[in-house]
């Protein structure tokens, strides 16, 4: 029998997330976001899968934050999440992670356990740290242990610089290649009209090497003068401000939530 993969409520999904389920009709008005399962006629609910819901809760972080409802949903596919995101959806975690045996793979089912008490990532676990510098420059270790600059923000035009072409798949930590797992696009399931990315940084087929090279040349004439590509200590960043969002930490509690577990906190030493 073929496996059919949980599905879930907009009302499970917002809860979990914190996102207001007025600012998820709007993300579905926008073609930004597109269940699995469409609402409408007797005794049909809209419903999303665990992925979908675990970038509606990136989103969500990104509005924690403070950005507004669309840049946050861009600034989320700015960040190449489609590998990572594998490492938290709990269906994929029950049916196909379950081989291996490392410290990371018991974390994982310690996180969709009832019993499971060592479920958060540990300080350095990829996408522990997202920095915003200044609301300006995004960075990220959503695919290595430094600090990649992955967006320059302008908020004047309301238009994001990706350095990388969303529409490209990238291998992150590497789970699609280890467990066989699709290398899905999510990208290609929303709208391209809910991105506040130009044109110049978009290409349906990026598998050109000479296509790659010339979005890299674009997005490095959007990079201020002075502004460093990587960063290994983010304490010795001059700025005025700062954010730091924990990707790892929210998406664990995301899918806790999700699956209606107890989210308790304690010191990481406690670990």
């Amino acid at each position: 029998m073929e496996h059919e993969p949980e599905t879930y409520t907009d009302e499970r999904v917002t809860a979990a997330c914190g996102l207001h389920l007025d600012n998820l009709r709007r993300l579905i008005t926008w073609g930004a976001v597109a269940p699995v399962q469409s609402s409408g006629g007797r005794g049909r609910i809209r419903r999303w899968t665990g992925r979908q819901a675990l970038r509606i809760s990136v989103t969500a972080q990104f509005v924690e934050a403070g950005f507004s409802l669309q840049m946050a949903h861009t600034l989320t596919y700015c960040l190449p999440l489609n590998d990572l995101l594998y490492a938290y959806d709990p269906d994929v975690i029950s049916t196909r992670l379950d081989r291996s045996r490392d410290r990371e793979s018991k974390r994982r089912k310690a996180m969709i356990s009832h019993t499971g008490e060592d479920y958060w990532p540990g300080r350095y676990s990829l996408g522990s740290h997202v920095f915003i510098v200044d609301r300006q420059l995004l960075y990220a270790d959503v695919l290595a242990r430094h600090y990649m600059l992955f967006a320059v923000i302008d908020s004047n035009l309301h238009r994001v610089a990706p350095m990388f072409n969303p529409y490209h798949y990238y291998h992150g930590i590497g789970l699609a290649d280890e467990f066989n797992l699709p290398k899905l696009l999510d990208v290609k399931r929303i709208a391209r009209s809910s991105l506040l990315v130009d044109d110049k940084f978009i290409a349906d087929e990026a598998g050109s090497v000479d296509l790659l090279r010339q979005h890299i040349v674009e997005f490095r004439k959007h990079i201020p003068a002075g502004v460093a590509e990587l960063i290994e200590r983010p304490e010795r960043l001059v700025c005025k401000n700062l954010c730091n969002i924990n990707l790892a930490l929210g998406l664990t509690s995301f899918v806790r939530s999700l699956l209606g577990l107890p989210v308790r906190y304690h010191p990481f030493e406690d670990q």
